[in-house]
């Protein structure tokens, strides 16, 4: 059925038919206006977390097992240029994405199974600024995944670069300096397990609480750090130059170091890289092949049912060949800022010419300033709210809710779907 056919469907109140009403939600999922159901077992949600302030994204594999990828967070902007927090700003953004997974993971679950930070941004982890306070339980202030943690027990988190988090240089600055402290007392009194992000492996995001109930489920690493997966069972290559060969100041930006995975389930794949970028932040025209990650990564990717776009759709990210490659049906934008998506990524986004067929694309949040010079954003399937994909038990095919974010109510405000996984 074509997205905006079930989207009627789902407005216009059920026949007094004696139709069972259960079969009814079963048949077309659940209505407009009413809370998005509990994921199920077998199946697969993929929530993109929505506070304005940064991203966050919730899996719940198949078998229940969570994986919180980013944590959203303070930032060191202020707005304008930042959004601002949703619901409202009585609360931190740590907190608003805690409360959120609190309410959505499966039954029964104590904690977090997985916590991974693409990369060390403060609107990806939660910077450490002056008004952060202190946790009440640990030698360590709060602000993004170290809030959610004093919240919500986690029992892994992976990073890019742990334990020395001197890549490309040594990482010293209040928000580092608190993550350390906040790993090192974790670690002792609460058992925490970090790792480091292993490129190419498909062995260590895997279900944790039915292992091999899902054969069909995995998650292959795909790339951190320059290093990308090269197609082969567990191989890398280095897309990055050798430090030694650089100039301190053009070693690989931040960004372009963050994680990225492909989520795989029967047919239905998934694509989501932090803030991987094609232009370096500071030069655009005739900058080094190196510096575009986008290409590597989308050739080690191959074609997506859906992706997460790198870097909220900014202007230097999401390049024509990193699109032409994914394909996406599905093209989810966590925004954070004015001017996300841009205008030149949203017209690749749309752009037939990149690559020909159907897509849809939300927005977690586009600002009036971003409406008027974003030009076609407003005809994007959703502009506000949280968005969560929600995969049919075995990957055969997938639905999109965009959520209501103004409360914890998680209302539903449109359905789009059945997609079949390609």
């Amino acid at each position: 059925m074509h997205a905006k056919c079930l989207l009627l469907a789902l407005l216009v109140p059920a026949a007094s038919s004696g139709v069972d009403a259960a079969a009814q939600v079963a048949a077309v999922g659940p209505r407009v206006g009413s809370p998005l159901p509990a994921w199920t077992r077998g199946e697969l949600d993929i929530h993109h977390i929505n506070t304005g302030r940064g991203e966050a994204q919730l899996l719940i594999m198949p078998d229940g097992t969570s994986l919180l990828v980013d944590t959203s967070g303070k930032t060191v902007e202020k707005p304008p240029f930042s959004l601002p927090t949703r619901p409202d700003a009585s609360r931190p953004p740590g907190e608003w994405v805690a409360r959120y997974v609190q309410r959505v993971l499966p039954a029964g679950a104590a904690q977090i199974d997985y916590a991974l930070i693409t990369h060390f941004h403060g609107d990806h982890m939660g910077a450490i600024v002056e008004d952060s306070p202190h946790s009440e339980i640990g030698p360590y202030r709060r602000s993004g995944i170290t809030e959610i943690a004093d919240l919500i027990p986690v029992a892994r988190v992976i990073d890019r670069d742990w334990p020395d988090y001197d890549y490309p240089r040594r990482i010293e600055n209040p928000t580092m300096d608190n993550y350390r402290r906040f790993l090192a007392w974790q670690v002792a009194n609460r058992g925490l397990t970090v790792q480091r992000f292993l490129p190419g492996r498909r062995d260590q995001l895997v279900p944790v609480h039915a292992a091999d109930a899902y054969p069909q489920f995995s998650i292959r690493n795909i790339a951190a750090n320059g290093v990308v997966w090269d197609g082969t069972e567990n191989g890398t290559r280095h897309v990055f130059p050798p430090l030694e060969d650089l100039a301190p100041d053009d070693h690989p930006i931040e960004n372009n170091l963050s994680i990225a995975f492909k989520v795989s389930y029967g047919r239905f794949d998934y694509f989501t890289g932090g803030d991987l970028s094609s232009h370096d932040e500071e030069t655009t025209f005739g900058q080094e092949a190196w510096k575009d990650i986008e290409t590597p990564v989308a050739r080690a990717t191959g074609p997506v049912d859906a992706m997460k776009a790198n870097h909220h759709g900014s202007w230097d990210a999401n390049s024509t060949a990193f699109l032409g490659t994914l394909r996406p049906r599905v093209i989810v934008v966590g925004s954070r800022a004015e001017g996300h998506p841009a205008v030149n990524t949203y017209r690749r986004m749309t752009s037939k010419g990149i690559w020909n067929g159907p897509r849809d694309i939300f927005v977690t949040n586009v600002s009036e300033a971003t409406a008027k010079t974003t030009y076609g954003v407003e005809h994007a399937a959703s502009t506000q709210g949280h968005v969560v994909i929600r995969v049919a038990e075995g990957g055969e095919s997938y639905r999109v809710y965009v959520l209501d974010d103004a409360d914890e109510e998680r209302r539903i405000k449109a359905v789009f779907g059945p997609y079949d996984s390609d």
